[in-house]
């Protein structure tokens, strides 16, 4: 029985009478669950299709909430939760994107799939980089997915940004950052609070979300531009505004500066900073590198889809394509008499649910027993793509 991938308005994924979909485009009937991965619009607009049942994170459901959408049908499943549907098993794994943003794993008995919606592999200001996930089959974004999207030190930026903000407070004039509402606007915010005793005051339709990231956990120091505080402040002049970057603010005291990556394309680049919350090209790459698919498939990138799977065929050496060109099926390769034998022995060696074992330690002891490193490695690698094992950069655990 062969897995299934492909776009079907949406990241779709069947196996045997179970159609799942991720991060859907337009109302379809024929799926029996949603997935969406974070709350950005053009991924979440799952949450408007009230008769299917949606999957989320809680912070998710949140988010989508604050912009004022009533959500139905919908069930939590947080970071590291797992649900059973049928014969899949999906579990969520942090994304590092924006809050609650998830990457979604799909085991299978014949192997499993990553889908990555959007992503940032490395810690911003305000949440922890997504970590790697070995895989047959990669699903992942490629908004950033050109060489030459190439983003500085996020310190640095960081750095430019509130240098930028005091010659503007200088000038006489109130630093204005137009942001998306959901990501960026929490990083220029942190980033504030971290390097600046500047007061961050925010508009209206982002301070919602700052008091989301703050009851997870996240100490975000902001005023709502609403308040007669926040009024004080920026008649002083002596403060920054974050507004969304679709919000053009019609104070002839401020000046504006476009916060994005797509900043990098800016004409005017003293009023452009490029912080983003996704992954660049290098990142992105590092990402596939890790994960170390046997395919590799691009999505959510438009023109990039196609030129970022090019650059991972070349460099890389993996099979690459755009997820809407064909469909994808996964039929498994069986391991051979070897591999087999020894992902018997490292199970007998692995015996306790979740105690964490060091892979030098399993190669050692398997080594031990006569295999070599190639069927140790690729042993390794099929107990953690069937779900039986969790992997971790230099450890493995008994689910």
């Amino acid at each position: 029985m062969s897995l299934t991938v492909k776009w079907d308005e949406g990241v779709s994924i069947e196996y045997r009478d179970t159609k799942l979909i991720f991060d859907p485009q337009s109302k379809n009937q024929y799926y029996s669950n949603v997935f969406i991965t974070h709350a950005h619009y053009d991924h979440s607009k799952g949450f408007s299709f009230g008769e299917i049942e949606k999957v989320s994170t809680e912070e998710t459901a949140k988010i989508v909430k604050s912009y004022g959408k009533e959500v139905k049908r919908w069930k939590p499943l947080p970071i590291e939760g797992k649900v059973k549907i049928n014969d899949l098993e999906v579990i969520s794994h942090n994304a590092g994107h924006v809050l609650g943003s998830a990457l979604y794993e799909i085991i299978t008995t014949e192997g499993n799939i990553v889908y990555t919606g959007d992503l940032q592999f490395k810690d911003s200001f305000t949440l922890k980089g997504a970590e790697p996930i070995s895989c047959d089959i990669l699903i992942i974004e490629s908004t950033f997915g050109s060489p030459s999207f190439k983003f500085q030190d996020r310190e640095k930026i960081a750095q430019e940004i509130i240098q930028w903000a005091q010659k503007t407070i200088k000038s006489g004039r109130v630093p204005a950052f137009k942001a998306d509402s959901l990501g960026n606007a929490q990083e220029i915010t942190k980033a504030f609070n971290i390097y600046s005793k500047l007061p961050v005051t925010v508009h209206w339709k982002i301070a919602p979300i700052n008091e989301i990231y703050r009851a997870s956990g996240q100490s975000l120091e902001f005023l709502n531009a609403r308040s007669e505080e926040a009024t004080e402040v920026i008649s002083s002049g002596d403060c920054i505004f974050v507004a969304p970057k679709n919000v053009v603010a019609d104070n002839p005291e401020f000046e504006s500066a476009l916060v994005s990556g797509w900043a990098l394309w800016a004409r005017n680049r003293e009023n452009a900073f490029a912080l983003s919350d996704h992954a660049d090209f290098n990142q992105l790459m590092e990402f596939v590198k890790a994960c170390k698919p046997k395919v590799v498939l691009t999505c959510f990138g438009g023109k990039f889809n196609t030129i970022f799977a090019n650059q991972v065929e070349k460099q890389l050496r993996i099979e690459a394509r755009p997820l809407d060109l064909i469909p994808t099926k996964f039929l498994p390769d069986p391991p051979n008499a070897k591999v087999k034998s020894c992902m018997k022995e490292i199970l007998k060696t692995i015996r306790m649910p979740g105690f964490v074992y060091s892979k030098s330690w399993i190669s050692g002891e398997m080594r031990a027993l006569g295999f070599l490193e190639n069927e140790i490695n690729e042993a390794m690698n099929r107990l953690t793509r069937r779900g039986t094992l969790r992997a971790s950069k230099n450890s493995l655990q008994k689910r």
